[in-house]
């Protein structure tokens, strides 16, 4: 709902019947909405923009429906429907919601893969040895919780050199992003938690720029090992490293916010590659930088089971079927859907 314009929007508006994008304020939005007469509308998320959250707890149709764009309940007594996947939610999901909640199946979504031409990285030219594994840990910088910071102490302290392993085993490799600010208070976090943990920082953390696609894809392939955002998880990410046959280590929180990448997994036949513990994420952290022949055998796996995650039209087909559904439930209830 801004003016930003880009490859996807207009692969959306070459797909649409109709696009609106000349309102500017709260008031025309609702105007436009309204005249549309919707029996269904739909917000691919609501909390990450403003305007969205404005509009949500607005009744603008008689159905009205959020999806995972923002990975949690909007709160809101006027969504009726939360769209979700049966990959991402825990048994008791239903407490977690307001919402009636769907469950899409697998993950909830079609995929295709981005195939993009990939480049070689220059790992020198990023400050980055060529001698050992990497550890990337690409999340944005807001899912990095102070309350885990200890945790990125301890796998540095586990992979530094011993007796019998003169170097050291792996090296965490974070990224800069388009907010420079988060950025340095992120930076200046950890090492703060690495002196406290008598872990020096720059022998085993690096920190590399913001990379177009075709490098980042194959900085990828370049890797031993990408590690997941505990408690606020990466699905692109968690994909994108499938594309690139990168082994990932999924961390499996209670709520469906913490649980995308592990639902990837999951998906795979990878549970191996999902921890529920913290020691248990560390350990596995460390056992996989360290064991190169396991980490190939996972390659494979990956490589010839990652067919699944693309072109999965069944989502597609139960949402159609839930918002029809829907749709004539509202009718028979006056308009307003009935929970």
């Amino acid at each position: 709902m801004n003016a930003d314009v880009d490859r996807e929007t207009e692969v959306a508006r070459r797909a649409a019947s109709h696009v609106e994008d000349r309102p500017t304020t709260v008031t025309e939005w609702i105007a436009a909405i309204r005249r549309a007469a919707l029996d269904i509308l739909l917000y691919p998320s609501i909390g990450m923009d403003p305007l969205t959250l404005q509009l949500g707890a607005l009744r603008l149709a008689p159905v009205q429906a959020a999806a995972w764009g923002h990975p949690e309940t909007t709160g809101l007594p006027t969504i009726d429907l939360y769209l979700s996947a049966q990959d991402f939610e825990p048994p008791d999901a239903r407490e977690h919601y307001c919402e009636q909640l769907v469950r899409l199946p697998h993950c909830g979504v079609y995929i295709e893969p981005m195939r993009p031409n990939i480049a070689e990285p220059d790992l020198h030219s990023l400050g980055l040895p060529d001698d050992l594994p990497l550890l990337l840990c690409p999340g944005t910088t807001y899912k990095y919780s102070p309350f885990d910071d200890d945790l990125w102490v301890e796998i540095a302290r586990q992979l530094r050199p011993r007796l019998f392993r003169r170097r050291v085993g792996g090296l965490l490799i974070f990224f800069r992003g388009r907010v420079p600010a988060s950025d340095r208070l992120l930076e200046t976090r950890l090492r703060a938690a690495f002196t406290r943990g008598s872990v020096e920082f720059d022998a085993h953390v690096r920190y590399v720029d913001h990379l177009e696609r075709p490098r980042f894809f194959g900085l990828l392939r370049r890797s031993a090992l990408m590690l997941d955002t505990l408690g606020f998880s990466g699905f692109n990410l968690a994909v994108q490293a499938m594309e690139c046959d990168l082994p990932l280590l999924a961390y499996e929180g209670e709520f469906m916010r913490g649980r995308l990448a592990s639902g990837v997994l999951r998906r795979l036949g990878l549970p191996e590659l999902v921890a529920a513990s913290k020691p248990e994420f560390i350990r596995k952290a460390v056992e996989l930088a360290l064991d190169d022949g396991r980490r190939a055998e996972l390659r494979d796996a990956i490589r010839n089971r990652r067919g699944a995650l693309f072109h999965d039209a069944a989502p597609v087909r139960a949402l159609e079927c839930e918002l029809i559904d829907a749709v004539a439930r509202s009718r028979r209830n006056g308009d307003v859907i009935g929970r």
